[in-house]
């Protein structure tokens, strides 16, 4: 038996891992991938971003159009609360923010979200504000519990500083930025991960909360050294300890604009010609989860920056394998077997946060055995039930999660082993991987197999 396929041998059943061809259903995988990118500034002035007359549904609508093609399964979302800095949400505003889940939910996109007050026209607001402002957010959580399971991937402090970014803040007082990334670590529903923007957030995290926050880099250029990277490469312990935790978090990046000036200097030139490898061997180091398009790719009509131009940069495997980067070997394969190239950006946008093959399954003594391999970046840590489901032959299912399911130990480029006794009078039908019991937010596996019902099937 080739190790690369999978087989029942009582059933003669073949599961074969899934060719480039064939792989486009993994980019709908949910809570990965290249995602989206929109704003709502909440109020009786409702808009877009603040201090432009832009509305926030309309350019939602037009974005998930837009990038359609790309799949997105991710957007993030800013939510401006600079119209209530000096009074409480009221309800207007939580039925905006209701209808604005809603509409994600109906196009089946998950939300990175950040709240958020301050611009470059609009101040920030002090922590107690924050504070109050959060507590009422994650009553109506509570509240909406079902649209929140449907719709909330993962979430960002924000709240502090431009664009919630903790930088350029003068309201808020900076001992309170401990206060304020446990505020929204505690109002983030069960399993729901949180990130902060910069080292010195980071390293003010409150232990109780620290296996749940991760990174957003917003300045990502292939340059690891940079200034303006979360966490300079030439600080080599700071940078291994960054890298080490970030491992074990959701964490999600953004190259700058193409059109910006790197640096913000005209001299150093426009920002629309990263290179490709050294971007994408950053975020495997940082263990992307999910990573913006809307950012050097096609946000000014007519204009052609990095991620446009790497759609005509190829490699190959062995290309891959020299530069570092972790990638799955049978997507470097057509529908015929033969070998081929990978642009960059499909290197990308198949290999953001998790990609799991299920191989060399068999059963031996009533067991079932098989090996899982993720191939992607980062682990499935969103995750949290894995389950083989059985029938008997009257039809009726059963669910056994394995005992032995780890979400921190599917590191990228590991396999781990599995096996499970099947119940007397059931055979072996398909395997689950759900956020949680019932979600109903399920992932896919990289093998060619039925998907229904939640349920990958063996045939």
């Amino acid at each position: 038996m080739e190790s690369n396929e999978i087989y029942i041998e009582e059933e003669n059943i073949i599961m074969p891992p899934v060719c480039y061809d064939d792989a486009d259903f993994l980019l709908k995988n949910p809570n990965r991938g290249l995602r989206g990118e929109t704003y709502i500034t909440l109020g009786e002035k409702l808009r877009a971003y603040p201090g432009e007359n832009e509305e926030p549904f309309e350019r939602a609508e037009k974005l998930i159009k837009k990038y359609e093609a790309d799949s997105p399964a991710v957007f993030q979302v800013y939510v401006y609360l600079c119209d209530y800095s000096s009074k409480l949400i009221d309800s207007l505003a939580f039925t905006q923010l209701k209808e604005f889940f809603e509409l994600f939910a109906k196009n089946n996109i998950r939300i990175l979200l950040r709240f958020a007050y301050s611009t470059e026209s609009q101040t920030d607001v002090p922590y107690e504000t924050a504070k109050t402002h959060l507590t009422q957010i994650g009553k109506w959580f509570k509240e909406n519990e079902k649209l929140i399971n449907d719709v909330l991937f993962c979430m960002q402090t924000g709240i502090i500083g431009y664009w919630g970014e903790g930088h350029s803040y003068r309201n808020f007082k900076r001992r309170h930025i401990k206060d304020v990334i446990a505020d929204v670590c505690r109002i983030a529903p069960e399993g729901i991960y949180n990130q902060v923007r910069t080292y010195s957030m980071l390293k003010k995290v409150p232990l109780e909360y620290r296996t749940m926050v991760g990174i957003h880099d917003d300045y990502i250029t292939g340059n690891t050294a940079h200034k303006w990277a979360f966490v300079k490469s030439t600080r080599k312990k700071r940078y291994a300890e960054v890298i080490n935790r970030a491992r074990f978090t959701v964490n999600d990046g953004e190259m700058p604009w193409g059109r910006a000036y790197l640096n913000d200097k005209k001299s150093n030139g426009h920002c629309d010609n990263f290179n490709a490898t050294e971007v994408i061997k950053q975020i495997q180091a940082y263990s992307l989860t999910t990573f913006s398009l809307e950012h050097n790719y096609r946000e000014d009509e007519g204009k052609i920056y990095s991620m446009q131009k790497w759609k005509n940069e190829f490699l190959s495997y062995a290309d891959c394998v020299k530069a570092g980067i972790s990638v799955n070997p049978d997507l470097f394969k057509d529908g015929n077997q033969n070998s081929i190239k990978l642009s960059a950006f499909d290197i990308l946008r198949y290999h953001l946060g998790y990609q799991l093959t299920v191989k060399d399954l068999y059963i031996l003594e009533n067991k079932l055995f098989f090996g899982l391999t993720n191939y992607g970046f980062a682990p499935p840590l969103t995750f949290d039930y894995f389950a083989a489901v059985f029938s008997d032959k009257d039809g009726n299912t059963k669910e056994i999660p394995f005992k032995n399911y780890n979400k921190n130990a599917l590191l990228s480029g590991k396999t781990i082993s599995f096996k499970i006794q099947i119940p007397h009078g059931f055979k072996p039908l398909g395997l689950k991987l759900e956020t949680h019991k019932g979600s109903g937010v399920c992932a896919r596996f990289a093998n060619k197999a039925k998907f229904e019902n939640s349920i990958q099937y063996f045939k």
